[in-house]
């Protein structure tokens, strides 16, 4: 490799950079790229190589969902410069409680695998619950997995019923309510599904991608028809209290009063899972994340007097009567793009579900004439050269 240096420095940036920043360590950065460019030659291109050879085909231009060396190379050197802050530190004349210093350090600094596995326990074969404006999406964007087959029209269609539309008119009618099953009742105030297309070179075929999204949302007016119905969130929101997360926020009353007078979504996209949030870098740690966590806004939380929901499970919030809000994730909808890859899982989404009777109390806290069933509905297209924004990589 010509340049390894600067090899390193991307996968420093790509893997670890944001646990990177949070450690607050001067050096550490420039420490970790020089311990993974000089691994380059010797180790992770040799290693890497090998990998690609044994886990793709020969025709193949996509990396293998694997844990491989950039990723092991960038975490050994990591967990190798990270051992050496305290000594450092004693160095340049600063003393530090070794214990207290080495707790923190790691805290800042591990991979945290919890939003990997509460992603696995929340995972649902794909339900069919979504708005009646949006059952055309149930059967996935056309895939080309038969040479012969009849090209499908593209956009899918029922898409142009609800391109460019900001808000469902039915507006809290909108929503969807679960069928069966456990949840049965609740009602969906979230859904986020990415459906993808691979690009295809025999017989050749664009990439192709289409992305839904809904969400509750409080407004006066229809929200700008460029924007999304959904907010940002820290994904903590499903495992810490809210006391501990934002203290000013914990008044029940002064939540529902910005609910009923301030334009908000109250539904959120959180930094868990793989794809980025709006208008956010990459937060990342560790692989296995799923590509879509969705939370409740904060105000949401408060109002409800919503606590993490005790004991091992997904994403959960129970209140008094119990299990009161979750978030569910599915991935699946298996195809090939033609050539030797392995099938590929190309449908991914998320939903939010609340408690029947927490919606009611919900939508008389919004008031009924501000209460709003955002949507917003996205396709795109690429050539076979070209290259659609894989929230994965």
């Amino acid at each position: 490799m010509k340049y390894p240096r600067r090899y390193a420095a991307r996968l420093v940036d790509h893997y670890l950079g944001a646990r990177i920043d949070a450690g607050h360590a001067p050096g550490l950065r420039e420490a970790v790229i020089d311990l993974v460019a000089a691994a380059v030659p010797g180790h992770l291109e040799p290693l890497m190589r090998t990998q690609l050879d044994l886990l793709t085909h020969p025709s193949s231009n996509r990396f293998p969902d694997a844990y491989l060396a950039d990723r092991a190379a960038a975490e050994d050197a990591l967990q190798k410069a990270a051992a050496g802050l305290r000594t450092a530190l004693a160095q340049a004349g600063h003393l530090v409680n070794a214990q207290a210093f080495e707790r923190g350090a790691a805290a800042r600094l591990r991979d945290d695998s919890r939003p990997a596995l509460r992603g696995e326990l929340a995972r649902v074969p794909r339900p069919l619950t979504r708005p009646a404006a949006l059952g055309w999406s149930l059967d996935p964007a056309p895939w080309f997995s038969d040479s012969h087959q009849e090209q499908e029209p593209w956009p899918p269609l029922g898409l142009a019923s609800v391109a460019g539309m900001r808000s469902l008119p039915e507006g809290a009618q909108a929503f969807a309510r679960v069928d069966d099953g456990p949840h049965a009742g609740w009602v969906q105030i979230g859904l986020i599904e990415r459906q993808r297309t691979p690009a295809r070179r025999y017989p050749d075929q664009p990439a192709r991608q289409v992305l839904i999204v809904v969400g509750l949302e409080a407004a006066d007016d229809d929200p700008p028809s460029s924007t999304l119905p959904v907010s940002q969130a820290p994904w903590q929101l499903w495992t810490r209290p809210l006391r501990r997360l934002a203290p000013a926020l914990t008044r029940a009353e002064a939540a529902a009063e910005h609910i009923g007078t301030t334009d908000q979504a109250l539904v959120a996209l959180t930094d868990a899972g793989a794809t980025p949030m709006i208008d956010a870098p990459p937060c990342r740690s560790g692989p296995g994340l799923p590509l879509y966590v969705l939370a409740p806004a904060a105000s949401v939380v408060a109002a409800l007097g919503l606590e993490p929901t005790g004991g091992i499970c997904g994403f959960s919030l129970s209140d008094a009567a119990g299990e009161a809000l979750i978030c569910r994730q599915w991935r699946g909808h298996l195809v090939h793009d033609g050539s030797y890859e392995p099938l590929l899982p190309v449908v991914a989404g998320a939903d939010l579900l609340i408690r029947p009777d927490l919606f009611t109390r919900l939508h008389a806290t919004i008031g009924p004439s501000r209460c709003r069933a955002g949507i917003n509905v996205r396709h795109m297209t690429a050539a076979q050269d070209d290259d659609l924004p894989d929230d994965e990589d």
